[in-house]
């Protein structure tokens, strides 16, 4: 397991200059940081933890070689000091802007603080807090999201391609689990203990499900760990939650790829692995392009402003060359989890969060932009570029208007045109509902592959969606108990979209580009007519009750899905596929 010790501590690493005084940004468990220290921002005993930060090493990333761990790594060492001992943690990877190390099991638990030294400077004190165990799962985007780094019991990892059945067991691997014998930790083989049965044992979580668990101790490498538990009877999809629950700490949620028989996943929502699997094979890629139409309407309470709507039509083209990697490491094609589960994914300032894998898919130029037509109007969504200049898909407003904005042409409302934004996309009203009709979908071909062309439908039972039990968004809303939404209509085989935004802004108007905070997508069958958000959910949102900020930093949204519709394809491309998701919401507390 050596290799996958190494896989799974891989990240993506930031230039800083060489020499200047350390600066300590954050501390946070090296499996669960994702992009944010909202989960897991306490480190246990024998675990791994990052520090990031600037000038906190050579400008060269140096990997410890061999055993034992060092205390020192590229003239860098860090000092945890709690309750006046001082421990010095063992270093795994040194860098600049980043260090990887081994908190000595040894470490006393509580309040402390954490320094790091390089080139004989130290950093000024940093905040950190010791416990004895806060499990974070290691993922395959080295971010802490999407799909977890999970084996079968044989040792050979998930992938789209090679899925579980229901009552299978499997391996899961991550860090935090607790204390190990201090003697053997720094060693490549440390002593192999089993925390289950007992008290310590950790609680994993499989969708709404409990999983049974069989064994939680050593993986047999310094400070990982490997959780081996049981699939749950009904679950089923490519992006099935799971999280890790230590005591109070609930850990990052990764997902694992279920399907009854073991095959190649196929979701609910239309996307099946079986329309590329031949293309993987044969090529070792797959070509794919996904169009979604997102809409999202907010009424916000703006205090002394009173209540201002906002809303965000877009569309988007994902295109690209998806490796072996790409698919085993990403969020889906649609953007949101298997049907009758959460994601829970972290992001900072605004949402939604990107896919940190996506963007190792290579884009394919199709043409200078991506044609939607629909009863309300049309959009040509151009192509994205990054910093560099460089296309790496399709997308932008389609319309919509900001609190304060110009009229913008609605694509996917049911606003005229002419509207000035006053009238809200759907189900408020009879008359402000969203237009059913359809959308056609092209494009004229470009340099990557030829021209797509197809169309998706708003059916009359989407545009009559109607969420029953709205009134719960103007009281606080706990998050110790489930929430159970409620609704009427929808499209009789689509889903139903609940997206919960919880940021940490406490104060002022906006937050900053380091204001961490959570957005949880659910996804449910539309026939369903309720769905119940799990506790362990809505626990990873961040309270809001304290917060004095004059943009709300608490939403709660919901409305009609489509499942992913085939695109026409012509040359160059293995799958193409079209989706809409029509949420609306407002502001809330969360308790």
């Amino acid at each position: 397991m050596k290799s996958l010790s190494l896989i799974v501590l891989a990240l993506v690493l930031c230039s800083t200059a060489l020499f200047a005084q350390p600066t300590v940004t954050q501390v946070s468990n090296a499996a669960s940081f994702a992009l944010t220290p909202l989960q897991n921002s306490s480190v246990a005993q024998g675990s791994y933890f990052a520090v990031f930060g600037t000038g906190l090493g050579p400008s060269t990333g140096v990997y410890w070689n061999p055993y034992p761990l060092p205390t020192t790594l590229g003239n860098s060492s860090i000092s945890v000091t709690v309750n006046g001992t001082n421990v010095a943690a063992y270093l795994e990877f040194a860098y600049s802007t980043q260090i990887n190390a081994v908190l000595p099991s040894n470490t006393p638990t509580g309040t402390g603080t954490l320094t790091v030294t390089s080139n004989g400077s130290t950093s000024t004190a940093f905040p950190i807090t010791v416990v004895g165990s806060s499990f974070g799962t290691f993922a395959y985007n080295s971010a802490g999201t999407g799909p977890g780094v999970v084996t079968d019991i044989n040792y050979i990892e998930l992938t789209p391609f090679h899925t579980v059945k229901p009552g299978d067991y499997v391996r899961l691997y991550g860090t935090g689990l607790g204390p190990s014998d201090p003697s053997t930790e720094k060693t490549q083989f440390p002593t192999q203990t089993n925390i289950c049965p007992g008290s310590n044992c950790p609680t994993v979580w499989v969708g709404s499900q409990q999983a049974s668990v069989y064994y939680a101790g050593s993986a047999g490498y310094t400070a990982e760990d490997e959780i081996v538990f049981q699939v749950p009877s009904g679950a089923q999809g490519c992006y099935v939650q799971v999280a890790v629950q230590t005591g109070s700490v609930i850990g990052n949620f990764t997902s694992i790829a279920v399907d009854p028989n073991g095959a190649t996943c196929q979701d609910a929502d239309g996307i099946n692995y079986n329309d590329i699997a031949s293309a993987v094979s044969t090529k070792g890629s797959a070509n794919v392009m996904a169009v979604s139409m997102l809409s999202n309407y907010l009424t916000l309470n703006l205090g002394v402003l009173g209540n201002q709507p906002w809303d965000n039509d877009t569309a988007s083209g994902q295109i690209g060359t998806f490796s072996p990697y790409v698919l085993q490491a990403f969020e889906g094609f649609t953007l949101s989890p298997s049907v009758g589960y959460c994601t829970v994914l972290p992001f900072l300032q605004y949402p939604p969060p990107s896919d940190p894998a996506a963007g190792y898919a290579t884009f394919l130029d199709d043409g200078a932009s991506v044609t939607i037509k629909g009863p309300n109007g049309t959009a040509n969504v151009g192509k994205d570029l990054n910093s560099s200049g460089n296309a790496v898909g399709y997308g932008g407003a389609s319309g919509g208007n900001p609190i304060g904005g110009e009229t913008i042409l609605e694509l996917i409302s049911g606003c005229p045109s002419s509207s000035t934004n006053n009238c809200a996309p759907f189900f408020l009203s009879t008359s402000d509902a969203i237009s059913a009709g359809t959308y056609n979908i092209s494009t004229p071909g470009g340099s990557g592959a030829g021209a797509v062309t197809g169309s998706i439908a708003v059916s009359s039972e989407a545009a009559a969606f109607k969420w029953t039990n709205s009134s719960i968004a103007s009281s606080n809303i706990p998050r110790n108990t489930p929430l159970t939404i409620t609704w009427t209509g929808g499209d009789p085989s689509g889903f139903v979209d609940i997206t919960m935004v919880s940021s940490t802004l406490q104060s002022g108007t906006t937050p900053s580009a380091t204001t961490p905070g959570i957005l949880a997508e659910c996804m449910a069958p539309a026939s369903a007519g309720t769905f119940t958000v799990p506790t362990v959910v809505l626990q990873s949102l961040p309270s809001t009750a304290s917060s004095t900020a004059l943009v709300p930093p608490g939403e709660l949204l919901v409305g009609p899905a489509s499942g992913a519709t085939k695109l026409t394809t012509t040359t160059g491309l293995d799958a193409a596929y079209v989706f809409y998701h029509l949420i609306q919401g407002s502001n809330v507390t969360w308790q």
